[in-house]
């Protein structure tokens, strides 16, 4: 079992650097294909804001919750939703009360790690909502 996570996150942080460089190469393709209609700086623009409102519209679709809090909790008992539910709000928390400076110290302490990190808890947040904010809550306080 560590192994196979092992496994996963050494291919999600290859496959995230794979896929910026395939991603940085396809954005310059389309802007020099551009280039000659619109110019270059026409050609920036326009590539640069179909690439931000994709980014916009993947980062909507991502943080919409795939199951009501009712139905996610159905099967526990009243305390068990509410420790679930405070560790959840807990963690968004302290995601969102995080600094610029203490995320840019954490990329530049250790970068990888954090890639990593974050590939992961995005994996476990798919596959195991239920279990994965007090995870996640204790990631986030080992690398801060």
């Amino acid at each position: 079992m560590l192994g196979s996570l092992k496994l996963r996150a050494i291919l999600m942080a290859g496959g995230s650097v794979i896929g910026l460089a395939g991603g940085g190469a396809l954005t310059w393709a389309a802007v020099v294909a551009l280039t000659p209609w619109l110019g270059l700086a026409g050609a920036g623009a326009l590539v640069g804001a179909i690439l931000s409102i994709a980014a916009a519209v993947c980062i909507w679709s991502a943080t919409r919750p795939s199951v009501p809090m009712e139905e996610e909790f159905s099967g526990l008992s009243a305390a068990a939703t509410n420790t679930v539910a405070y560790i959840r709000d807990d963690t968004l928390d302290t995601l969102t009360g995080l600094s610029l400076n203490a995320v840019g110290h954490m990329v530049e302490k250790r970068p990888i790690l954090t890639l990593v990190g974050v590939g992961v808890a995005a994996y476990a947040v798919t596959r195991a909502p239920r279990t994965s904010a007090g995870i996640v809550d204790r990631m986030l306080s080992r690398l801060v």
